[in-house]
């Protein structure tokens, strides 16, 4: 008996401590100006990109804020996968780190400038900007390991 409530404690401690596969981590594409603006055509375009960069990976979850350039910089690639996005306060980034932890599969996430940068901190330790005119940084996050690509190519 001891044995089995070992092993099922241990199941359920890896569970809790599990993390996604891999992380891919960016900010919205490029907006218009005015509150909660809309995709520009460069950032629509950007997020038809994405499609083709990330529509391989494997991606079980999409997350992004409750905003219209962050929705809309996923949506293409939520209707590919047939993936419904999942909304997250950007203002709670911790209860947003302790769920991506009980994850299994890749994931992705769009943010801010300022969020995914704060997210990168606190999933690596590693220390990112994005600049204000920056729409084109992919940080993949794998094993613990923070790797930046260009969502240009």
């Amino acid at each position: 008996m001891r044995l089995l409530a070992f092993i099922v404690g241990l199941f359920l401690s890896q569970a809790v401590f599990a993390t996604p596969d891999t992380l891919f981590l960016l900010r919205h594409a490029e907006k218009r100006d005015g509150i909660n603006p809309n995709l520009s055509e460069a950032g629509k375009a950007r997020a038809e990109h994405l499609v083709s960069m990330l529509k391989d990976k494997k991606i079980k979850h999409i997350f992004s804020t409750n905003y219209n350039r962050t929705l809309e910089t996923v949506k293409p690639l939520s209707q590919k996968l047939g993936i419904v996005v999942t909304h997250y306060n950007p203002r709670q980034l911790t209860a947003l780190v302790k769920q991506l932890k009980t994850l299994k599969g890749n994931t992705v996430i769009v943010g801010h400038s300022n969020t995914t940068p704060q997210l990168v901190k606190l999933l690596t330790d590693h220390d990112v900007t994005i600049n204000e005119d920056q729409f084109d940084e992919l940080f993949v996050i794998e094993g613990g390991a923070l790797t930046l690509l260009s969502s240009n190519n």
